[in-house]
């Protein structure tokens, strides 16, 4: 018998990095929208006696679904050995987190989802109901953000993020917002959300971004003179997005590479 598994990704509209902590890890207050992946896991008993995990596209150290295997039954749950076949429409590296979408699906299915937060920052949130939560901590609190749910366009380039690596070049540049500060700046997507112009959201890792990439700017226009009400990336990169009054047809430079509308 074979399981097949659609699969959801996150959209950070805003995101502030507020610390490091000791434990390494970092506290962020980010508005996440869930969206669709196209991302599709196809699940079978595994004959080989150990978990199996293959992907279409090139995926560099360990898998997070074979994280999120090893995590629930390191917690007591039992479940036959699995194999994974995973076809992804999104690239690694786009900061949408499909990955977590990915591992995200797999623990609900299997009934584990308590152990999401020790698999990823983004799998709670991808484990939970909601369509659109204000995410704090390192991932694992979650609120229901109020409003309507914003449509859009996300622009994926051709290059690829290293979270680990954006991380370290923001520790080296240093932080300036507190959660208070963050939480207000929320208002604004809000407001693009009911029409109104707003213009770039917030996401501290775009001056890490705009560095190396300064084809940001070009996507950025792109979008205002589209008539977008607000803007921004996603994550650490690399995908940026555009907030929609009405649905747009671009004309889109060459190293964007796919397009999702959400």
């Amino acid at each position: 018998m074979r399981v097949i598994l659609p699969t959801f990704a996150k959209l950070n509209l805003t995101l502030r990095v507020i610390n490091r902590r000791p434990d390494g890890y970092h506290n962020i207050v980010s508005t996440f929208l869930r969206i669709p992946s196209g991302d599709v896991l196809y699940i079978s008993e595994s004959t080989a006696g150990i978990d199996i995990v293959n992907s279409n596209i090139s995926i560099k150290g360990e898998n997070i679904i074979m994280k999120a295997l090893r995590t629930a039954r390191e917690s007591g749950f039992k479940f036959p050995y699995l194999n994974v076949k995973i076809h992804k429409s999104i690239p690694p590296g786009s900061g949408l987190g499909a990955g977590s979408g990915n591992a995200a699906a797999i623990l609900l299915w299997l009934g584990a989802e308590k152990v999401a937060a020790k698999v990823g920052a983004d799998v709670p949130f991808l484990c939970s109901d909601h369509e659109m939560a204000i995410v704090s901590g390192i991932g694992e609190h979650i609120e229901v953000a109020k409003g309507g749910i914003p449509h859009g366009v996300i622009a994926i380039p051709d290059w690829q993020t290293d979270t680990k690596s954006a991380y370290q070049e923001l520790d080296s540049l240093g932080y300036g917002v507190d959660t208070l500060l963050a939480r207000t700046e929320m208002r604004d997507m809000y407001h693009a959300n009911a029409g109104k112009r707003v213009g770039l959201l917030p996401n501290d890792f775009l001056k890490v971004l705009i560095k190396e990439h300064p084809k940001y700017n070009e996507l950025f226009s792109i979008f205002d003179e589209a008539g977008a009400d607000a803007w921004g990336v996603t994550g650490s990169g690399s995908a940026a997005f555009a907030v929609l009054n009405a649905p747009k047809i671009f004309k889109w430079p060459s190293y964007v590479k796919n397009v999702l509308y959400f």
